[in-house]
């Protein structure tokens, strides 16, 4: 059996996963800011009887949270595959929420050979303006001094426990680089992609661009009664999207 772990600086610090067993070709799961895999794709995993891999984002969860990582999305989409190339022969398909959803887009564009379907949850492609009191607002020192509190205290009791799980210094990290130019990259990035990729959305999402990716040929799929959390509001729906999409 491999291990449910592996190196992903020099100095040896460890991105984790669960590993769910089932019959077919593997997934791969990629949770979302300030989330972690089981509580994420746990029940989604089970349901899709599919061999699951949910990886704990570098920061986040059971994964290690070295204070010298950027938390880049290159970096992290760089993580992502080498954990593929541990885990697997040939390419497999990756499934991922928000803040995932744009890890799973550099991935793609970087290492198509990897990701036979991407199926992108609410990801974060339009470029989020920083504003007083978001979390790209916080410089480093100011997310360890009271910052971090401050964020926690805003959220709803649920995400308060996942975000606990992650480390303030990749939370801001990874949150300023989606504020910044990388934005318009993720965009341009999905739009050219050659991999196969269904845009999953609940009731309220709207991308300015979304003409652009359906003109490319990537699906367009809103399940009615939820909201960004889409995979806990309706997963039963949510499922019969997976299996569709990744048949």
């Amino acid at each position: 059996m491999l291990p449910d772990h592996l190196p992903f600086t020099a100095a040896g610090d460890l991105v984790r996963w669960v590993h769910i067993p089932g019959r077919g070709d593997p997934v791969v799961f990629l949770h979302g800011l300030g989330c972690h895999a089981g509580s994420s794709w746990g029940d989604i995993a089970v349901r899709l009887g599919r061999p699951a891999y949910l990886i704990d984002l570098p920061g986040h969860g059971r994964s290690d949270r070295p204070t010298e990582f950027d938390y880049s999305l290159p970096a992290m989409a760089a993580v992502m595959a080498i954990v593929i190339e541990h885990l697997a022969a040939g390419p497999v398909d990756v499934v991922s929420h928000s803040v995932g959803g744009s890890i799973a887009i550099v991935l793609a564009d970087a290492r198509p050979e990897l990701v036979r379907h991407s199926v992108l949850v609410e990801p974060a492609i339009d470029p989020v303006p920083i504003e007083p009191g978001s979390i790209a607002h916080y410089s480093d020192a100011e997310i360890l001094a009271g910052g971090w509190e401050d964020v926690l205290a805003a959220e709803l009791d649920w995400r308060r426990c996942d975000m606990r799980l992650a480390d303030p210094l990749a939370i801001v990290r990874l949150a300023r680089h989606l504020s910044d130019a990388m934005g318009d990259s993720v965009h341009a990035r999905l739009r050219d992609t050659t991999v196969p990729t269904t845009l999953v959305r609940g009731d309220l999402r709207d991308y300015a661009r979304l003409n652009e990716y359906v003109q490319e040929g990537i699906a367009d799929v809103r399940i009615a009664d939820a909201q960004h959390f889409v995979m806990h509001d309706q997963p039963e729906a949510f499922v019969g999207v997976l299996r569709a999409a990744l048949s």
